[in-house]
């Protein structure tokens, strides 16, 4: 740990330190509709080409975690029904006698905070909104940690 520690220093907020997992989150650090404009802007990303824009990267996102599943041999689950992901984790991991690496990516619709575009006196405007959104997780068994709480 303490080396994945030094590697990414410049990066790391905080330390956690726990028995059995990591939790790695990436999101893009924008809270406001008018920083998701903002991002817009600088991207060069007009109005009318949004939804293309949006719809292409979070299929491309979602295509990258298949095919690393598909290359690693492991299975990725489109969970329809609410289950704790951890236990059917460890279930395949058991089941397939995964000691290290990949386990499996598991896909969900969950609720999450994005944004909305409105129009407000004829000029469209990005709102902050909750709905449901796809979330990728990534199990994995690293052989430096097993059974390895420090």
């Amino acid at each position: 740990m303490k080396e994945f520690v030094d590697k990414h220093k410049d990066r790391i907020h905080g330390v956690l330190s726990c028995f059995d997992r990591m939790l790695f989150r990436g999101y893009l650090p924008i809270m406001s509709g008018w920083q998701m404009a903002q991002f817009f802007n600088s991207s060069g990303i007009r109005f009318r080409e949004l939804k293309t824009f949006l719809v292409q990267n979070a299929e491309r996102v979602k295509r990258h975690a298949m095919i690393i599943a598909e290359q690693e041999g492991r299975p990725y689950v489109y969970l329809h029904e609410k289950l704790r992901k951890e236990d059917l984790a460890k279930e395949i991991a058991e089941r397939d006698h995964i000691e290290q690496g990949l386990i499996c990516v598991l896909s969900v619709l969950e609720p999450c905070r994005t944004f909305s575009f409105r129009s407000e006196k004829g000029k469209p405007f990005v709102a902050s909104a909750r709905r449901k959104c796809l979330f990728l997780y990534f199990y994995f068994i690293h052989r430096d940690y097993v059974g390895n709480p420090t």
